[in-house]
């Protein structure tokens, strides 16, 4: 009777479980504007609909965040119009803003089973922007009056606009900007406004609700042949993650209008320049439209970098758990497989010449290369940065572990089989060991390589030490820089250090001292 008991409460207890809701995952890009509207879309789900939401912020850029949003791997994410339009529709032509919604609500619906809200308010296309004291173009209000002129000047913009459709390609074309190819220059978006304002380039393509345009003193050149497209903001949501979650179309609804431009433009000023915490911005900003209660925050963020820190502690201590298990995962899996395959290669020199080129070529490929590759089969987080670190640390291991083995003395192997030991026992007691040296100096170069690269997983929405740096590097905040850079850094000695240590601690005296 009571095993029968006990039985029906575990069931109801799984049942629940089962039942049981996950979190609305809420992605954005690694700009600022949307870092904010997915914050203010995670407030109020939070505190208006007390719905537990996940943050997948700063993903890299709109193929990495699309992709996610597509298999399910996000829920829902800030976007434009006229990027759905040219960059994933591979359309052109139409510049009527109500129509190009039309569009993309009807296609995006019918081909990939996602939806798109109704515009937020406000309109952020591209524009070709000056500094406003740059007395060469005191007289030019107009692109068209560019045309033919530019050859000797510096220009930059975003790195998404050089592969768009609608990219520098056709701009360049449309208008006869004629600039010198060593006088064009991609680069990340926070930086780019820091160039102009420094006066490294002379004009850049900028987004028109940024803060940095009127913070900097800059000049919209205006785009008088309508060369863009409409880029009127929105949400965009899984279409299944809808019918799970309806607080998503709720949300939408709250969204509607909700922003004016100038609005936009002094919320990014808030961030951009003011360093002010994208959560605190887009919380005081839903105070304000009476959408949740509290209080208006305006604490600014801490200019000594040992205080900062601190005040960051734990939001650190997340960093470093995301961080360590990251790379340590990858380098477990990584030293599970690679000493095997090593061995096995030092057995077999035919399956050597085929072994190695395949790792060798690995190794070659661009880091977010990989992540991208792998986006489309795994989806995002965790799963896809981990099997990447995992490839990336495969080189070193093996190549360290075959050299090693190789490098052995053959006079010891021969002696080693006169005194009648197995080639197991030879392995284990003469071989390992005397290429332990070299086995654990391949692993201190993985060890670097993967903590390294692990910051880059923040992209793909990972976590880990690359978080603040994307997001510093996308507001210029060094102070957030600095946060991912230095504990990504310490760490990297630190395990370099303790793998010395090991090194000291299982490798024979005689053999060290030999080395």
């Amino acid at each position: 009777m009571y095993r029968a008991l006990i039985l029906i409460i575990l069931v109801n207890i799984f049942s629940c479980l089962g039942h049981a809701k996950r979190p609305i995952v809420i992605g954005s890009k690694k700009f600022s504007e949307s870092i904010i509207i997915a914050e203010m879309v995670s407030i109020l789900l939070e505190e208006k609909y007390q719905t537990s939401v996940v943050r997948k912020f700063s993903l890299g850029g709109t193929k990495v965040a699309f992709d996610a949003l597509k298999l399910g791997a996000i829920d829902i994410y800030p976007d434009y119009t006229g990027t759905g339009y040219v960059m994933i529709l591979k359309m052109d032509g139409e510049r009527d803003p109500q129509k190009v919604h039309q569009i993309v609500s009807r296609e995006f619906k019918s081909r990939y089973g996602i939806l798109w809200s109704k515009k937020i308010g406000f309109n952020n296309t591209y524009a070709l922007a000056v500094r406003g004291d740059d007395q060469r173009f005191k007289n030019i209000d107009r692109l068209g009056q560019l045309s033919g002129i530019v050859e000797s000047y510096q220009f930059a913009s975003p790195h998404e606009f050089m592969e768009r459709k609608d990219g520098f390609d056709r701009f360049s074309k449309t208008y006869n900007l004629n600039f010198q190819k060593d006088h064009i220059l991609s680069i990340e978006s926070g930086l780019m406004y820091a160039a102009i304002h420094n006066k490294q380039t002379d004009m850049i393509i900028a987004y028109s609700t940024d803060g940095r345009i009127k913070a900097y003193n800059l000049k919209i050149i205006k785009d008088d042949l309508n060369y863009f497209p409409p880029y009127q903001a929105a949400l965009l949501a899984n279409k299944k993650s809808t019918e799970s979650f309806p607080e998503i179309m709720k949300a939408f609804s709250e969204f509607e209008n909700l922003i004016s431009e100038n609005e936009m433009v002094e919320m990014n000023d808030q961030v951009d320049r003011f360093k002010k915490a994208p959560y605190d911005v887009a919380r005081n900003f839903l105070i304000k439209k009476n959408l949740i209660s509290g209080k208006i925050v305006n604490k600014t963020e801490e200019s000594n970098l040992f205080k900062y820190f601190y005040s960051k502690k734990d939001y650190l201590l997340k960093l470093l758990l995301e961080h360590l298990l990251l790379s340590f995962g990858a380098l477990g899996m990584a030293l599970l497989v690679s000493i095997p395959i090593g061995i096995s290669l030092t057995r077999h020199e035919s399956l050597a010449k085929v072994v190695f080129p395949i790792i060798n070529t690995i190794q070659t490929i661009p880091s977010l290369a990989l992540l991208g590759f792998l986006i489309p089969i795994m989806g995002i987080g965790f799963a896809p940065a981990l099997i990447a670190l995992f490839l990336y640390s495969l080189l070193p291991i093996i190549r360290n572990t075959y050299s090693g083995i190789k490098g052995v003395d053959k006079n010891y192997i021969e002696v080693s089989k006169g005194i009648g030991l197995t080639g197991t026992q030879i392995l284990l007691k003469v071989e390992i060991p005397l290429a332990l040296p070299i086995i654990l100096a391949g692993l201190r170069t993985a060890a670097v390589i993967v903590i390294g690269t692990a910051t880059l997983a923040a992209l793909i929405g990972a976590g880990g030490f690359g978080d603040p740096i994307f997001r510093g590097v996308a507001t210029v905040n060094s102070n957030l820089i600095l946060l991912g850079a230095i504990p990504s850094a310490l760490l990297a000695i630190f395990t370099d250090k303790c793998i010395g240590q090991c090194e000291k601690i299982f490798v024979s005296k005689g053999i060290r001292l030999k080395n």
